[in-house]
């Protein structure tokens, strides 16, 4: 179709109004479901195989893992995946286990600060 300025295609509907997919939604969400299951495998297996919890883990363990769910992240973002939370999570969950002494460390006293903030404010 001629408009004046250039040759354009048809017009293609917004992504909102697409009919959704017909391999349904684990295979419109493959990648990022594969990030989700590589970043909790990747933090369960660093913090079980840990020697002691609060040190940092073996990197030769952890890091193949976060390089994994980064990857897997990518290929999600790339597919345009529209449940972006879960590569995200599968990505923090990797990269918590490459510091997970410090990760732990980190959210005991946000833990404990969050509890000491909601007694006082029900206190007061």
């Amino acid at each position: 179709m001629w408009h004046g300025r250039g040759m354009t295609g048809p017009l293609r509907q917004h992504r909102a109004t697409e009919p959704p997919p017909r391999h349904g939604w684990i295979g419109a969400h493959a990648a990022g479901l594969v990030a989700l299951v590589l970043g909790v495998t990747g933090f369960l297996v660093v913090s079980l195989t840990a020697p002691r919890l609060f040190e940092t883990p073996d990197w030769r363990i952890s890091v193949p893992f976060l390089v994994a769910t980064t990857i897997a992240a990518v290929i999600s973002i790339v597919r345009r995946e529209r449940a972006i939370a879960l590569p995200l999570l599968g990505v923090g969950l990797a990269a918590a286990a490459v510091v997970l002494g410090w990760f732990l460390l980190t959210a005991i006293v946000v833990a404990i600060t969050t509890i000491i903030i909601l007694a006082l404010s029900h206190a007061l």
